[in-house]
């Protein structure tokens, strides 16, 4: 999903729901925060997950939640993760356990949002595309 679209749903959502926004949320980062982290850590986050801390910086969104950059949240990404990265970046929960993964290749992460199932230990495909989708259809239930 491309940013504008998003954004345009954010916006709907908030101007219908805007309870759902009352929820904190987490820090803006600055591209030069997210360029150290990566370099930190050496990983590469895919374009839509950079765009989103950029913009809304993460924690709660709607119904849903998603990991910033924050050291001081309880979103915060290192607490999910541990580094270096085996396959997967964990992203998000669903607060029972289980995990919305975006795939690791080399160092870098792909768009599309993948789901860990605690219980099995499986990883399957959600269907997103992308973190713009995930947190459509999840955060703003569209």
């Amino acid at each position: 999903m491309e940013y504008k679209a998003f954004e345009k749903l954010v916006q709907e959502c908030r101007a219908q729901k805007p309870i759902v926004f009352e929820l904190e949320h987490d820090e803006i980062v600055s591209a030069e925060e997210i360029t150290a982290f990566e370099n930190c850590f050496e990983i590469i986050f895919s374009s839509q997950y950079k765009t989103f801390l950029l913009n809304y910086g993460g924690g709660f969104f709607g119904y849903a939640n998603i990991y910033s950059l924050d050291k001081d949240s309880n979103f915060y990404l290192c607490k999910y993760n541990d580094f270096p990265v085996n396959g997967y970046l964990r992203i998000a929960d669903n607060g029972c356990g289980d995990y919305y993964l975006l795939r690791v290749e080399g160092h870098k992460c792909l768009e599309k949002v993948f789901f860990y199932e605690h219980d099995t230990q499986a990883v399957w495909d959600t269907g997103y595309a992308d973190i713009f989708e995930y947190l459509a259809k999840a955060g703003l239930k569209v």
